[in-house]
């Protein structure tokens, strides 16, 4: 016999001899201990520390477990920025996978921003829009024409020097009766 058949031979006692000896213990078991069940995990507590999403670390961080209602944890402080917060479980990179494919696209706020505008113009009166000047004094819904941002309804006087005025690419803070 050469070596490596010897050591196959020596490696397969093992094995035999192992299995039998489990075999053996569990035979030897009462059958009371056998089909006791043990828990895999004990139930979390107050002060036990636990993985948690936190706010202010912009991350899953170890946490303090402060207050448990109805058996969910309700109140944790995180051990690296020592803030309390509600306790928010950390997600799996799969959740945070299929939470990106299924959230619904968000509206940009350019959109938005011209919905407002239309609403404001079909309200104005849009025919004869003023040019604008920033010694002239406006009152809210009057139309405005500025050489860059293009036509515009007053939408707020802010103060007696200031208006906010609705364009159709967003809000613009433009002076008024600057002497």
């Amino acid at each position: 016999m050469n070596s490596n058949s010897l050591l196959l031979f020596d490696l397969f006692s093992i094995f035999l001899i192992f299995n039998c000896l489990f075999q053996f213990e569990q035979e030897s078991l009462p059958k009371k201990l056998k089909d006791v069940h043990m828990p895999d995990k004990k139930p979390i507590e107050v002060g036990d520390e636990i993985e948690a999403l936190c706010g202010t670390c912009k991350d899953a961080t170890v946490h303090v477990v402060e207050v448990i209602k109805e058996g969910k944890i309700t109140k944790v402080m995180c051990k690296s920025c020592l803030n309390s917060h509600k306790f928010r479980a950390p997600m799996s990179t799969a959740e945070k996978k299929a939470k990106k494919k299924t959230a619904a696209p968000k509206t940009s706020s350019k959109s938005k921003e011209q919905r407002k505008w239309s609403r404001v113009m079909a309200k104005a009166d849009a025919e004869n829009p003023q040019d604008y000047a920033m010694t002239a004094t406006y009152e809210e819904n009057d139309v405005i024409h500025h050489e860059k941002f293009g036509v515009g309804v007053v939408a707020e006087i802010v103060d007696p020097t200031k208006m906010n005025v609705v364009f159709e690419d967003g809000v613009k803070t433009m002076v008024q009766n600057r002497s």
